[in-house]
Formats: structure tokens, sequence, C-alpha cells
């Protein structure tokens, strides 16, 4: 039986570069495993340093092509990106309001090269048309300045125009942050009564191109797969952050997001603190570099994991590590599965058993058992602890935590490597235990280039 999609619209300018417009809507509603549907406004020439050419699209045709999907298709939700002039902004109105769409507007202004992408009388149309019929008004710093007449320069005014913006007729108004100043890029959501601040740190030397039409583009998606619109805004903020976070350089201008289903659906959709975000995102740094030289021959049968614990760790729920495992793959190790919080028992076992002695031990990762790799621990000067299985009392609760503080309680330390040689159905594991994943990884990298 085929598996029915919930179905989104774009309706939207065409962006050949596919940084932007309905070509980057298209790759995020996909991501997020929905059916997106397009309406080109206006074809654009473009690349990733400039805008050359905008051709506008009839307004007869922008109607046919909105009446032809609509005649046969019913959207959850829809976004409007590039509308350009007063005339096209009408025109999307009548439509809005004949088919009675949930819509998720986003007012573009002007490119990331700072081109313009709409005339003169743009704003005073989309107040006047499109905002009373806003579900969720997505504008960034520089539009909502526009909009307002605030200039926008501090959270504070951030949040006065976000309350301007919401007496115009949307339901809820998000202000994007990115072209403010500071170490975070700082979003503020509205409801009528709350302002609500999502901060994620700025990611250095990135353009970005096309990250504000993403970020409206999986808000629409979200709410599409039925979340609540503060919900859906925070997925979005998190999701767009990993996707500049592991962007890529096309051409010779701005960088553009990465598109890929696991990077877009590979960061945890909440962070209950900050701690939670920095050990997430050290994690994720030593994980990408793990993943530059482990090679199969050091992927155990149940896989590898690595995991990271919050400084004051307890819990299973305190230690973060690949929800899925590393699995070998003929072209290579390959990792199954984002990076959550409680999702590995094994690893986190052996981080809380070492932090139970000494509580800067907060990582740790298995490889495949064999002597070979018991030698090259030796050879490279690591501390080496075993444990048998055979004397695991039956009132153990877990064999990794008693093999970890049997180990540790012998030698009077927490070891670099901890290892058993197996038993009946359980297969021997080496596990490599540091203060971090820095340190870990580079422990690995010892062990997988050691001759």
């Amino acid at each position: 039986m085929v598996k029915t999609k919930k179905i989104v619209m774009s309706i939207a300018g065409s962006d050949p570069s596919s940084g932007a417009g309905v070509q980057a809507d298209l790759k995020t509603f996909t991501a997020l495993g929905l059916h997106g549907i397009t309406v080109i406004t206006c074809i654009t020439a473009q690349n990733t340093k400039k805008v050359t050419t905008i051709h506008k699209i009839p307004i007869k045709i922008i109607e046919s092509q909105i009446d032809a999907l609509l005649s046969d298709m019913k959207p959850d939700t829809i976004k409007t990106g590039m509308l350009f002039d007063e005339e096209i902004v009408k025109s999307v109105a009548k439509k809005i309001t004949q088919y009675d769409l949930k819509t998720v507007v986003d007012p573009v202004m002007v490119a990331t090269s700072k081109d313009s992408l709409s005339s003169k009388n743009f704003p005073y149309a989309i107040k006047k048309e499109i905002l009373p019929l806003t579900y969720i008004l997505t504008p960034n710093t520089y539009e909502a300045s526009v909009l307002t007449g605030i200039k926008i320069n501090s959270l504070k005014n951030a949040k006065k125009a976000c309350e301007e913006l919401y007496e115009m007729g949307p339901e809820y108004v998000l202000i994007k942050g990115g072209h403010l100043k500071g170490k975070n890029v700082e979003d503020v959501f509205y409801d009528g009564k709350k302002h609500s601040v999502f901060s994620l740190p700025r990611i250095p030397d990135k353009k970005a191109h096309g990250s504000g039409c993403s970020l409206s583009a999986l808000t629409t998606g979200y709410l599409a797969l039925g979340d609540k619109p503060i919900v859906a805004v925070e997925k979005a903020k998190n999701t767009l952050w990993n996707m500049i976070d592991e962007g890529y350089n096309p051409g010779r201008g701005a960088d553009v997001l990465n598109f890929e289903t696991s990077v877009v659906n590979g960061i945890p959709f909440s962070f209950q603190t900050t701690k939670h975000f920095e050990v997430w995102y050290e994690l994720k740094k030593s994980l990408n570099n793990l993943q530059s030289f482990l090679t199969n021959e050091y992927i155990a049968e149940v896989g590898v994991n690595i995991g990271y614990a919050l400084p004051s760790a307890k819990t299973l729920q305190d230690v973060c590590a690949v929800n899925g495992r590393i699995t070998k793959t003929k072209t290579g190790p390959r990792v199954c599965g984002p990076l959550m919080f409680g999702v590995s028992k094994h690893v986190a076992s052996v981080i809380l058993a070492a932090m139970s002695f000494d509580s800067s031990m907060r990582c740790a990762m298995n490889i495949r058992y064999s002597k070979t790799n018991i030698e090259k621990c030796k050879k490279i000067g690591l501390k080496i602890g075993s444990f048998d299985r055979k004397n695991e009392p039956k009132t153990a609760k877990s064999t990794m935590e008693w093999g970890t503080s049997v180990v540790i309680k012998n030698m009077g330390f927490v070891p670099d490597v901890i290892y058993d040689s197996g038993g009946i159905g359980k297969e021997p594991m080496i596990r490599v235990i540091g203060k971090n994943p820095k340190d870990v990884v580079k422990k690995a990298y010892k062990i997988v280039k050691s001759q």
C-alpha cells in the first residue's frame, strides 16, 4: 500500500542556483517526508554571487497554477516567498481567501547578495492585502523594520516590532534575528501575549544563502506534520542551524544549506539547556572527524557508538550518543541515526561508571575487539584494563557498569581502554574512555593509524 503524504505548497520565485526560492522549499519539504507543490511567481537569473534578472510571471499564469493545483489537491499548509509587487500580492491574497489556506508568509524583499527582490510598492501591498490573512509571519529584521518603521538593532526592538506586526493581522509573528549582532542568533516569536526567544550560537564565516526561505519552509512543514506553531518554530530553528553548519559552497559566492535528509533530521528538536547543546555540538564535531579515518575493521558486529555526558550526569538521559549505531557498509563505516540524549545504554553505562570515580571522564566509545587491536593500544602507550564476564554477580544491574567499576577499583584510576573477551552470546569489545569526544577520537585515531 502506497503511503499517503502530507501536502505543502510554496508560492515563490525560482532560484536557478537552488539555494533559495521554490527549489530550496521543495528540497526542504522532501527532506521532511512531505509532498511539495509549487507556484512560480517570478523567474530570476541568479547565482551564489548576485541576482542579474527578474522576470515576473503574468498574473493569469500565476492564478492558473494555483487553480490547477487546488482543484486536484488540498495542501495542509502553504508558504509564500517572493511575491515581488502589488499585483502579485493582491492576486495571491485573493486565492488565499478563496481557498481558505493556512499560510506562512515570508515577506521576501532582498536576496542574500543584497540585490532587491521586490518593487517599491511591495511593503504597502503586503501589509494591506496579505498580513490580515497570515497564520505565521516570518520576516527578518530588515523586512520587519521596513514593515513597521522600527529600527531593529536589539532584542528589545525586535519584540516591539513583533507586537506592531501582530496588530496588522497575523496570528503569530516570528522575527528572524540572523542580521542582529551578537554571539548568538536570537529569533523572537510572538503569539499576541508572550514573546519567546530561540537562541543558538552564530556559525562563523557562513552567509547561508536561502536560510530565511528555508526557516519559513521548515516551519510550514512542521505545521503540516501536526506541530503547534511555537513547536514548529523551535524545530525549524534547530533544524536550520544544522543545515547551515553542514552547508557547502557550490559556487564562488555565498554558501548554501545542506538539505540531505540525514542533516535535516540530524538534530534534537529541543535542547533543555545550553549545556545540552554544547555537549551535542562537541560530540557532533568529533563524530565527523571520527568518520574521516575509521575503517570497517574497527566496527564491531553490533556496531560502534560514541557518547558524551553532561558535566553532572547521573542517568542515561544525561548522555548524548548516536540514536542507532555506526555500522559497516561496502563503502565504509556509516552513521545510522542522529545524536540524541538517552539513547545508548551500552556507552552510557561505561561513562556513568567512569564518572562515579572521576567526574572528568565524560566520554566513551566502543570498537571491535581483537588481539591485534589490544596490542596496538599497548604499543601507543594507552593504559588498559579488562574484566571477565564470568565473574559478574547475578545481582549486577548492568554488565557494563559492573565491569567498568571492577576495572577502575582494581587499577585505582580510570584507564584509557577497558575490554572484555566476551561470553556466551556476547561479543567481546573494546571501550575507549576519555575526558571529551576530542580526547576519545584522538585515542581512536592513534589506534587506527598504529602499525
